[in-house]
């Protein structure tokens, strides 16, 4: 039972370290209550659920934050989302922001950007205290850590302590693990509880904990840290010494009830101690009389559209400052295209160079548009711990990430490029004259990259590994592209396979491009002339007007489908740590 507001607690990781995890998570309403062999959890009366993190505050062990903004706009970008609109004003978010920087000694780096792989950023401890400050920026009553103090120097490490310290004489509950904590540290601890094997060993006071294993025969000498000592019992480096004939700990478990085979002999003495007793019985007055209830359902602090602006606006930040993932795309792309462009440059219209270099390259282009887009796979992996920690949080809701995440990444990184590629390209190789024509290139080009990048989409929301991801996506992609109907004749092939042939972004993009570039053209050769109209009727290509848009409307088909299934996808992902 935890009242806010009532109590620090601070639980010592010991050797079995995956308990103490789960138990955290399973108070903090990030991990499935079920996981307990017995008991509840409650916050003030309240079943904890997963909504309480809506309420409450919860520092990862790996500071999450995104590296391409600075500590202040991270900051702001928590106060911005969290706080109401109604409540607070942007002066008072600004204010709130600032009161964090200060609090937690963050003013020299405030404006310095967190690091990603590629931009050198702030150190781990300004990385640590700016994790803290996102949750601070509520005031929670609630807060919970895990491991504060990991990858921290001494001195870093104690004024973390401290500061946490500071929150809990302010009025706020603090729990978090921690692993063998230094002298300075641990005497700060208010409450101690020592797990071993999933079992606690101890609880209660800090400063009586040494008292409490002494009294079990346990000898910590003058010198020795305490938390070090605790891990020696458990660990059973030290053992219990013997005093006027009683054996210690030892002694105590053969007096007491025969235990069971490898049962935990440490547990098995606190349950008969009277720490346990005490705990115990003021359980028993909490839960007397005591109406659970599931408490009202939290909704999120920002509405729809204002959390869409917010997540946006830092979805295109990070893209614009990541230069790998938006200037060198675009690079590139006018560089390949330029190189395509003089392999097929100033195709003729005598034939067979006009038909065989024309088809030739549409179906190129397809193949470049389609595995171009295998970089989209990693939209939703990259930042996938991110977007389940800040979801989780109740920094906003599901279809907001995915809305800014899609929009974000398509402008800039799938259309634009595309359309310079394409517009290379179609001068290039000198393809039909005509403004509705070059138009209609350039729609169903980005057509087909918007239908293969929606597949990606897909694969990368259901999948957490780049290798797993890679896998997937290649496999339809190959298919698709035997089934476009230039590789292969699909009217040859077995009945019960030629369906695929439905589902090709190859086939619709081929065909809309040599509808769009063969119709009403004539090709000679010698003193014979082949009509544009004639090839596709060989090739069994409907090339009227409905024949050239119904393929876009398959693509267009293909993009809402895979979108539609991404979405769900992310919907999916597990919450529960």
């Amino acid at each position: 039972q935890i009242r806010k507001k009532d109590v620090v607690i601070i639980r010592l990781l010991t050797n079995y370290s995956v308990s103490v995890f789960r138990l955290l998570d399973v108070i903090a309403g990030r991990k499935d209550p079920k996981c307990l062999k017995s008991g509840q959890a409650l916050v003030d009366n309240t079943i904890v659920t997963s909504d309480l993190r809506l309420c409450s505050a919860y520092v990862v062990q790996n500071g999450i934050l995104m590296g391409t903004l600075t500590v202040r706009e991270n900051l702001a970008f928590s106060a911005n989302l969290r706080l109401s609109r109604k409540e607070y004003s942007s002066a008072d978010k600004k204010m709130r922001v600032d009161s964090v920087i200060q609090e937690l000694g963050l003013k020299d780096c405030a404006d310095t950007k967190i690091g990603t792989m590629f931009l050198r950023g702030v150190s781990g401890g300004e990385k640590k205290r700016c994790s803290i400050g996102m949750e601070l920026i509520t005031s929670p009553s609630l807060l919970f850590l895990d491991e504060p103090t990991t990858g921290l120097d001494a001195n870093t490490a104690n004024a973390i302590i401290e500061l946490l310290q500071k929150l809990s004489k302010k009025g706020k509950t603090v729990i978090f693990s921690i692993h063998q904590p230094r002298y300075s540290i641990f005497s700060q601890f208010d409450h101690l509880t020592l797990m071993n094997k999933g079992e606690i060993i101890y609880a209660g006071a800090a400063n009586k904990a040494i008292t409490y294993f002494e009294d079990l025969g346990y000898k910590c000498e003058p010198f020795n840290n305490p938390a070090d000592f605790f891990l020696d019992v458990t660990n059973r480096t030290v053992l219990p010494q013997i005093h006027n004939n009683q054996s210690g700990a030892e002694n105590k478990c053969s007096s007491s009830e025969e235990m069971e085979e490898n049962e935990n002999p440490l547990a098995v003495i606190y349950r008969q101690s009277p720490h346990f007793l005490k705990v115990k019985d003021r359980l028993s007055q909490i839960s007397d009389g005591l109406e659970v209830t599931k408490g009202d359902r939290v909704g999120y602090a920002t509405p729809f559209y204002y959390q869409l602006m917010l997540v946006s606006g830092r979805t295109v930040r990070n893209i614009w400052r990541n230069p790998q993932t938006s200037y060198a795309q675009l690079f590139l792309n006018i560089f390949f295209g330029i190189l395509v462009g003089l392999i097929y440059y100033q195709i003729p219209h005598t034939l067979p160079e006009a038909l065989q270099n024309r088809t030739g390259a549409f179906f190129f282009l397809v193949i470049n548009m389609v595995f171009g887009n295998l970089s989209a796979v990693e939209l939703f992996i990259s930042e996938r711990v991110l977007f389940i920690h800040e979801n989780s949080s109740g920094f906003y809701c599901t279809s907001v990430y995915f809305l800014s995440k899609v929009f974000a990444d398509l402008i800039p990184n799938r259309i634009l490029p595309v359309f310079i590629f394409s517009a290379i390209l179609y001068f290039m190789m000198g393809l039909k004259p005509d403004v509705e024509a070059f138009f209609l290139y350039c729609l169903t080009m980005s057509m087909v990259s918007l239908s293969a990048v929606s597949l990606a989409f897909l694969v990368s929301a259901s999948v957490g590994s780049f290798a797993m991801a890679n896998i997937l996506i290649a496999l339809p992609y190959v298919l698709m592209m035997v089934f476009g109907g230039f590789l292969v004749n699909l009217n040859s092939m077995l009945s019960w396979m030629s369906w695929l042939k439905w589902a090709s972004i190859f086939r619709y993009g081929y065909n809309a491009l040599a509808i769009n570039e063969l119709k009403d053209q004539v090709f000679t050769s010698n003193y014979t002339s082949v009509r544009g109209d004639m090839y596709l009727d060989h090739q069994e290509i409907d090339h009227s007007t409905w024949g050239f848009w119904q393929n876009q409307v398959a693509l267009t088909g293909i993009m809402c489908v895979c979108l539609i299934l991404a979405y769900v996808q992310l919907r999916r992902i597990n919450r529960w740590k």
